[in-house]
Protein backbone atom coordinates (compact mmCIF):
# COMPACT_ATOMS: atom_id res chain seq x y z
CA UNK A 1 0.00 0.00 0.00
CA UNK A 2 0.85 3.75 -0.86
CA UNK A 3 0.13 7.00 0.73
CA UNK A 4 -0.40 10.50 -0.63
CA UNK A 5 -0.07 12.88 2.11
CA UNK A 6 -0.59 16.97 1.74
CA UNK A 7 -0.19 19.88 3.82
CA UNK A 8 -2.41 22.59 3.82
CA UNK A 9 -2.81 26.34 5.00
CA UNK A 10 -6.25 28.01 5.74
CA UNK A 11 -7.63 31.27 7.09
CA UNK A 12 -11.09 29.32 6.80
CA UNK A 13 -10.81 25.89 8.69
CA UNK A 14 -14.78 25.34 7.67
CA UNK A 15 -14.77 25.83 4.22
CA UNK A 16 -11.57 23.46 3.89
CA UNK A 17 -13.80 20.88 5.54
CA UNK A 18 -17.01 21.71 3.31
CA UNK A 19 -14.04 21.71 0.05
CA UNK A 20 -12.94 17.97 1.22
CA UNK A 21 -16.53 16.94 1.89
CA UNK A 22 -17.44 17.98 -1.77
CA UNK A 23 -14.70 15.87 -3.33
CA UNK A 24 -14.71 12.63 -1.75
CA UNK A 25 -17.27 10.77 -3.46
CA UNK A 26 -14.95 11.59 -6.59
CA UNK A 27 -11.79 10.27 -4.83
CA UNK A 28 -13.97 6.96 -4.37
CA UNK A 29 -14.25 6.44 -7.54
CA UNK A 30 -10.49 6.95 -8.88
CA UNK A 31 -8.86 3.35 -9.76
CA UNK A 32 -6.99 2.13 -6.84
CA UNK A 33 -8.10 4.56 -4.05
CA UNK A 34 -8.17 2.59 -0.53
CA UNK A 35 -9.58 5.25 1.99
CA UNK A 36 -8.37 8.36 3.31
CA UNK A 37 -8.07 10.51 6.15
CA UNK A 38 -8.44 14.43 6.52
CA UNK A 39 -7.15 16.11 9.38
CA UNK A 40 -7.98 20.06 10.26
CA UNK A 41 -6.02 21.74 13.19
CA UNK A 42 -9.15 24.60 13.18
CA UNK A 43 -7.44 27.11 15.66
CA UNK A 44 -3.93 26.56 13.68
CA UNK A 45 -5.23 26.80 9.97
CA UNK A 46 -3.42 23.63 9.33
CA UNK A 47 -4.78 20.44 7.56
CA UNK A 48 -3.12 17.30 6.14
CA UNK A 49 -4.74 14.74 3.91
CA UNK A 50 -3.80 11.28 3.51
CA UNK A 51 -4.96 9.03 1.01
CA UNK A 52 -4.19 5.26 1.12
CA UNK A 53 -3.93 3.47 -2.19
CA UNK A 54 -3.57 0.14 -3.25
CA UNK A 55 -0.56 0.17 -4.81
CA UNK A 56 2.14 2.26 -6.12
CA UNK A 57 0.68 2.15 -9.59
CA UNK A 58 -2.33 3.39 -8.44
CA UNK A 59 -1.56 6.02 -6.72
CA UNK A 60 0.84 7.06 -9.32
CA UNK A 61 -2.01 6.66 -11.63
CA UNK A 62 -4.03 8.82 -9.96
CA UNK A 63 -1.72 11.53 -9.70
CA UNK A 64 -3.25 14.00 -12.35
CA UNK A 65 -6.99 13.28 -11.18
CA UNK A 66 -6.03 13.19 -6.98
CA UNK A 67 -4.11 17.22 -8.02
CA UNK A 68 -7.82 18.27 -9.97
CA UNK A 69 -9.29 17.36 -6.60
CA UNK A 70 -7.34 18.64 -4.19
CA UNK A 71 -7.39 21.93 -6.09
CA UNK A 72 -11.11 22.18 -6.37
CA UNK A 73 -11.43 21.29 -2.77
CA UNK A 74 -8.84 24.14 -1.53
CA UNK A 75 -10.71 26.75 -4.32
CA UNK A 76 -13.70 27.72 -2.56
CA UNK A 77 -11.70 28.52 0.81
CA UNK A 78 -8.64 30.26 -0.97
CA UNK A 79 -6.30 27.34 1.39
CA UNK A 80 -2.65 27.13 -0.17
CA UNK A 81 -1.75 23.69 -0.74
CA UNK A 82 2.18 23.61 1.07
CA UNK A 83 3.54 19.80 -0.22
CA UNK A 84 2.29 16.77 -1.50
CA UNK A 85 4.51 13.95 -1.12
CA UNK A 86 4.40 10.06 -1.69
CA UNK A 87 5.06 7.37 0.96
CA UNK A 88 5.18 3.30 0.92
CA UNK A 89 3.31 2.15 3.78
CA UNK A 90 5.67 -0.28 5.70
CA UNK A 91 3.91 -1.23 8.61
CA UNK A 92 0.69 0.04 10.51
CA UNK A 93 -0.80 -1.44 13.76
CA UNK A 94 -4.71 -2.15 14.18
CA UNK A 95 -7.34 -1.97 11.25
CA UNK A 96 -6.44 0.60 8.70
CA UNK A 97 -10.19 1.41 7.97
CA UNK A 98 -10.87 1.90 11.82
CA UNK A 99 -10.87 5.57 11.72
CA UNK A 100 -13.84 5.73 9.32
CA UNK A 101 -16.38 8.09 9.78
Amino acid sequence: MHARVSTYQTDDPEGLIEGFKSVSSDLEQVDGFSHGYFLVDKDGGKALSITIWESEDALLASKSKADELRERGTEASDTSIDSVDHYEISHWVGSPTALRV
